[in-house]
Order: structure tokens, then sequence, then C-alpha cells
């Protein structure tokens, strides 16, 4: 009979250690505004923005516009490429592109037009899409 108060000592201390774990996985969710927006700011949005740096109107290139949630989520014209599938970020575009060689002609952002995505980066993008790609509040613009 000694034995079932070590018992219940234990699955309390598997329950609790379970709890604590899974909330610290919840808490380590990305957030867009904070940790991937910055990201595509500096990465991506020189070409795919539909204003150029004096505010005048352009046209964004492959008809690809990241600076909404929308304009993510509708893709380029190319291939009808879906830039960010929310759970499998293998198969979005955005990771598809952004892990590619610089050499390769589909690698973003092109050679010579800027500092290629870090390795830290492009796996904060694909655990950002794994986890379902939420927005948060984050309506768009380019500011």
């Amino acid at each position: 009979m000694k034995t079932q108060p070590r018992f219940l000592i234990c699955v309390i201390g598997i329950m609790g250690i379970t709890f604590v774990s899974s909330r610290a996985f919840a808490d380590d969710k990305v957030d867009f505004e904070k940790q991937i927006l910055p990201i595509l700011k500096s990465k991506c949005f020189k070409c795919h923005t539909d204003k150029d740096d004096k505010g005048a109107a352009k046209k964004p290139k492959g008809g690809l516009l990241l600076i909404t949630p929308e304009g993510i989520k509708k893709g380029g014209k190319e291939d009808g490429d879906k830039v960010v599938i929310p759970g499998k970020s293998t198969d979005s575009t955005l990771i598809k592109s952004i892990v590619l060689p610089e050499s390769d002609e589909k690698a973003m952002p092109p050679e010579g037009k800027g500092d290629r995505v870090t390795k830290e980066d492009q796996d904060l993008i694909k655990k950002w899409i794994d986890g379902g790609a939420d927005f948060g509040a984050w309506k768009g613009g380019a500011k």
C-alpha cells in the first residue's frame, strides 16, 4: 500500500511537466508582425510592393504583392503559385524560393537585388507557416 502515494506523486509530476511543456510550445508561437514582417520588409518589399521609394504606383514583380495578407494569400501570376500554404511550408513558394541557391533563376531575392534570407530567418518563416501562417492583427501596409 505504500506504493500508492508514490505512484500518485509520479502521476501528478508527469501531468505537471506535460502542462508546463505544452504551455512552452504554445508560447513559442511565431508573431507575424514582430518576427516575419521585418524579414519581408528588408528582403522582399523592394520588389513586391505597389509603390516605389517615392510613393509612385508601380507593378509588383511577378504580380506578387507582399504588403497585405490578401496579397500574400493570393500569390503571384506564375504557375498559380501559392506563396504561403498554412501548415505546409515545404509546399509554399515563399520557402521554395528563399532556400534556392543564389545562382538559381527562381531564387529570391534575385542575385544582385539584396542580401539572401538567413538560415535562421528561413527556419522562422517555416515555423510560422507550419504553425498556420497567422497574420494576427496585421492588415497590411509597407510602413
